[in-house]
């Protein structure tokens, strides 16, 4: 913290919507334009084995990152996520709980396209959307899973009617029609009459979706004296796609279900609608997870990597030619202040896709994950002091960071820099830099100390607009990057940021 007067801002505007305790929390994570993402990418029709294998290989591995999932259930480009009743996750934070999840899943995605389609280009970046639901009790939360299977039979049924009749000749019309107002047997008896295709016979993974969860196998840990192998029941994520609607699995698989050991007799209520509050700035500030080990893995320089920090910085700038209704950006070091879930995923989808224009050399080691937290603003001058706080936090800790790896770099331990820096004011840190390393730190590179401003600039004007009765003039608007004071100098020349005027 920089101690600063604008911090007033974290404490009285920003949410912190924790989840009802004794609720299980599913947050079901859902493909954003998935149905063009789809079409670019020519998935087959009605469903594609390998891009619903890689929701898979995300799913498995979100289960071996958060151990608190204790199940998954995936259809076409959706997912859901069950965390244990009794979870402590982020203290049950629906904010990070929904962003870090969506996030790791989104990276997840990107980084493991190519191992799903080894022959096919990412042309754009994929990105999800989130929601939590709280359930109350075990009947609620198996009625969820039911809902979503009964849900994936119905969509898979009409699909692959729909794409065998326009694959036979009909237009995408026609089949509607076709298919209007019929029901489950119509559709089968359509199916066999027409193309000979038993759909019970239609591969499992299409029919039932696929489960993920914890399986009880025996492994073999190691063999004694007499050859003879040891084995151990260990828990191992597994995919399936069974049935989940009836209780056989729930009655072999008890473990995978079970219930806290503190409960409420009261009843939650399951699906809350949390809407910001109108009339007000939203912020969505995006703050990098594990970063510190994110960045030695990937050998980045110290106190600053500026490559690293443009990388953020383009990241940022798509978001906003994305986003028309986002009209400033601010972020300095792994954060950017950027609604949570969509918003999360698509940075993280950019931060992945544009990786190797800005670090060619640069193997991309692990993935990476940001969680995002929403502030309201409901005046003017409030989200200028936010944003006057984020800058002072910039100052405060590339100041000490830039004295703590000076002091490491000339031979001191990390304990001994931290001790050294222990009470020191700004002033001393300068002395010290300049003293120690004959460094003015008001010398050191703009983007470093002040962080960087994203914004749009009207770059010209245009001809006139061809057609119009008052000779109307076009406006060209370009996204801009910049590293200056945010101070009331920066907004009297830069009005149009905070007029909420649409360019």
């Amino acid at each position: 913290m920089a101690n600063s007067e604008y911090e007033y801002v974290k404490r009285e505007f920003e949410f912190d919507r924790r989840l009802p305790p004794s609720n299980w929390i599913v947050v079901r994570i859902d493909g954003c334009h998935f149905h063009r993402f789809s079409k670019i990418h020519a998935f087959e029709k009605p469903n594609d084995e390998n891009a619903l294998r890689l929701m898979n290989a995300c799913a498995t591995a979100m289960l071996e990152k958060f151990p608190d999932i204790v199940f998954a259930y995936g259809v076409s480009d959706e997912y859901s996520f069950v965390f244990r009743e009794e979870t402590e996750f982020y203290h049950r934070r629906e904010s990070k709980i929904l962003s870090l999840c969506v996030s790791y899943f989104t990276s997840m995605y990107v980084m493991k396209w190519k191992d799903f389609f080894p022959n096919k280009e990412l042309k754009e970046p994929p990105y999800f959307d989130a929601r939590a639901v709280c359930y109350p009790n075990l009947k609620t939360i198996r009625d969820y899973l039911a809902w979503r299977q009964v849900d994936c039979h119905i969509n898979n049924q009409y699909n692959t009617c729909f794409w065998m009749l326009v694959k036979s000749g009909k237009g995408e019309q026609e089949a509607q029609l076709a298919l209007k107002g019929t029901y489950s047997k119509d559709k089968n008896e359509l199916l066999a009459q027409q193309f000979q295709i038993n759909y019970d016979d239609e591969p499992a993974m299409f029919r039932k979706g696929s489960s993920v969860y914890r399986e009880r196998v025996e492994t073999k840990v190691k063999t004694d004296d007499y050859g003879n192998p040891i084995k151990r029941t260990q828990l191992k994520v597994t995919v399936a796609h069974v049935d989940i609607i009836g209780s056989d699995f729930w009655e072999n698989h008890q473990h995978i279900l079970r219930e806290g050991k503190f409960r409420h007799e009261y009843v939650k209520k399951s699906d809350i609608n949390r809407m910001l509050p109108p009339c007000n700035w939203i912020v969505v500030r995006i703050n990098a997870c594990q970063f510190d080990q994110f960045s030695r893995i990937h050998s980045f320089d110290k106190p600053n990597d500026e490559t690293a920090l443009r990388l953020m910085n383009a990241s940022a700038s798509m978001m906003m030619e994305r986003y028309p209704d986002m009209v400033f950006c601010y972020g300095f070091s792994n954060e950017f202040s950027l609604i949570l879930s969509s918003c999360s995923s698509y940075f993280t989808s950019l931060y992945m896709t544009k990786w190797k224009e800005v670090f060619p050399h640069k193997e991309l080691m692990q993935p990476p994950c940001f969680e995002a937290e929403a502030l309201c603003c409901p005046k003017l001058k409030i989200l200028c002091e936010y944003l006057s706080w984020r800058q002072a936090e910039c100052h405060s800790g590339n100041q000490y960071n830039t004295c703590f790896w000076m002091l490491v770099k000339s031979g001191k331990s990390e304990k001994e820099a931290h001790e050294i820096l222990k009470g020191t004011l700004s002033k001393d840190k300068n002395e010290l830099l300049f003293q120690q390393f004959q460094m003015n730190y008001n010398n050191e590179p703009a983007i470093f100390r002040k962080g960087s401003c994203i914004y749009r600039q009207k770059m010209k004007e245009l001809a006139e607009v061809e057609g119009s009765e008052n000779g109307t003039r076009r406006e060209q608007w370009d996204v801009t990057v910049d590293h200056l004071d945010m101070g009331p100098e920066f907004w009297r020349r830069h009005p149009w940021i905070t007029n909420s005027i649409h360019v």
